[in-house]
């Protein structure tokens, strides 16, 4: 799939994860408001996200709400390549605000994550890692682990970002070549 475009869609109460793409590049998400999605079902809690994107390149996230996930994440990214997420809103999730695993090349930037049960921002590892992340002035505030955590990264940058009143502040670890 190719050039896919949500815009000014909202998406909420779905059982499952409200929107789901996997092996697509060219993917948009603009203005958009997927909130309250991701139940558990088959195959259980942490499955089922607002946004899900696996195996995607070249994606754009923007001024979008990502909101209140009551199992899983507002936005679940993983196995992705070339993705901007920039300008958004993921709150009161039940799991972290915006996750990323296995990816290359991903820019988090001037997001606003709170209240979410897990991280704010969580950059975890389930095989090889990340690749080229920049993290980069995000508010990450009064989530219950970690305000940014960034975990077996290659080539990550991380500046101007604000965290509050989260259980752990800030975590950055980082692999060594």
């Amino acid at each position: 799939m190719k050039n896919i475009r949500f815009e000014n869609l909202t998406v909420q109460n779905c059982t499952r994860s409200g929107v789901s793409v996997w092996g697509a590049s060219g993917v948009k998400v603009i203005h958009c408001d997927f909130s309250d999605n991701g139940a558990s079902v088959v195959p259980g809690a942490g499955f089922h996200h607002n946004l899900h994107l696996s195996h995607v390149d070249n994606c754009e996230v923007q001024n979008s709400r990502f909101d209140t996930s009551p199992w899983g994440n507002g936005i679940n990214l993983t196995f992705a390549r070339n993705v901007i997420i920039t300008g958004n809103e993921a709150a009161r999730n039940q799991l972290s605000g915006i996750r990323c695993t296995e990816s290359e090349n991903v820019q988090v930037i001037n997001n606003l994550t709170e209240g979410n049960d897990a991280s704010g921002i969580s950059f975890d590892t389930q095989m090889d890692g990340l690749r080229k992340i920049t993290v980069k002035d995000n508010l990450a505030q009064n989530n219950g682990a970690y305000g940014i955590y960034i975990g077996k990264a290659e080539e990550a940058l991380v500046e101007g970002n604000t965290t509050i009143a989260n259980y752990f502040a800030f975590d950055v670890i980082l692999r060594k070549n």
